[in-house]
């Protein structure tokens, strides 16, 4: 073995040591991962905005105190306006889960009469259906003393994510303020004749991370807009309730527009047939709208990952994490991508030996005429 193979051999020990501690240390502190994971998430989002200001000329600590001002802003405007909004609808959601339940009752016994009527071979039982008004309403008592005696544990959650949002929003913006200084220390990890690759590779991937999750949030946010306004002006009672989940909806490529619709379906039950197809087209147009003009536009080819990649990215991402496996699937693809080309691309090309790109010939300058004495 030789001495350059056995020390690419530590190297790589090493690394996939340090690699495991990390993983070890970070299921240790899920509350400090979740703070600096949000922080980091924030200052990705908002960089876009703080370099376009900076490219007005406004200086860097200005231009971070205006995006910062701007989401307290809308901090603000959620906590007073949206969320009492929402948390009204949802009560009268909950108020009306036995005529959701009965809606749904109606619907299986209908189905079960056409069935038997069209195919009278097939045989269904009526002794077989449940009745699930009387389940629901059964159980609302029960959900309502459970809700009643898990309100200690209710007002420390919300005070933790109160602590939680409050302590990434100064890390956030702590990492704008110093995203030089942090970007020297990464590349400091680096030899110092792979410091310049190792800026640029930071550089590249603040450059994607920001693109994409700004242009998302973006996107989402008009699309939630569209969705719950429109289907207000068509009368649905639960139209901002299902702005905000179309809104999340469409962060989550392929399945996510899926379960809008489906929930919107059961959301529009009591309301007739009419509202159910009223909203349907409004959901499917909006959203149509939106990934054939808004996102070309807003996002372009922020995240360069095929469609096959997406695809494995959002459904590996939510079977590992859940949801925020599927909202982070595809940056993480990205991410892997990058990291494929700054690294691995190049280990393999000096280990195959491919050939060195030959350089093209050059090209023969235009011959001159000489001058001579003028004719005549």
């Amino acid at each position: 073995m030789t001495p350059h193979v056995r020390r690419r051999i530590i190297t790589g020990s090493i690394l996939v040591v340090l690699l495991l501690a990390g993983f070890w240390l970070a299921g240790r502190i899920p509350r400090t991962m979740t703070i600096f994971g949000i922080a980091a998430f924030l200052a990705f989002g908002v960089q876009p905005l703080v370099v376009l200001l900076e490219k007005r000329r406004v200086s860097k600590p200005l231009a971070v105190a205006i995006v910062f001002f701007g989401l307290l802003v809308l901090l603000a405007v959620g906590l007073l306006v949206i969320i009492p909004a929402t948390v009204g609808q949802v009560q009268g959601l909950a108020t009306n889960v036995p005529m959701y339940a009965q809606t749904v009752q109606d619907w299986g016994v209908n189905t079960q009469a056409w069935v038997s009527h069209t195919f009278p071979m097939i045989h269904l039982s009526g002794t077989q259906t449940f009745n699930l008004t009387q389940l629901v309403s059964s159980n609302l008592g029960m959900f309502a003393t459970t809700t009643l005696s898990s309100v200690g544990s209710l007002l420390v959650g919300t005070a933790t994510a109160l602590f939680v949002a409050f302590s990434s929003l100064v890390l956030a913006f702590f990492f704008l303020l110093n995203d030089r200084s942090i970007s020297e220390g990464f590349a400091s990890f680096f030899p110092a004749h792979r410091r310049e690759t190792a800026r640029a590779l930071a550089a590249e991937i603040s450059q994607t991370f920001g693109s994409y999750i700004s242009g998302q949030v973006l996107v989402s946010a008009i699309t939630g807009v569209a969705i719950g306004g429109l289907s207000a002006i068509v009368g649905f009672k639960y139209a901002l309730i299902l702005g905000i989940i179309a809104g999340v909806g469409y962060a989550i490529p392929i399945i996510g527009g899926l379960i809008t619709q489906v929930i919107a379906l059961v959301l529009c039950a009591p309301q007739g047939l009419a509202v159910i197809v009223w909203v349907q087209v409004i959901i499917f147009g909006i959203e149509r709208i939106s990934d054939n003009v808004l996102v070309p536009k807003i996002m372009g080819d922020s995240v360069g990952v095929s469609p096959i990649g997406v695809m494995f990215a959002v459904f590996a991402g939510g079977e590992l994490f859940g949801l925020p496996g599927l909202l982070l699937g595809i940056p993480a693809a990205a991410l892997v991508k990058i990291l494929w080309r700054y690294f691995v691309a190049p280990w393999l090309h000096r280990e195959l030996g491919d050939p060195p790109t030959p350089k093209p010939a050059p090209i023969p300058a235009p011959s001159v005429p000489e001058s001579g004495p003028p004719a005549g």
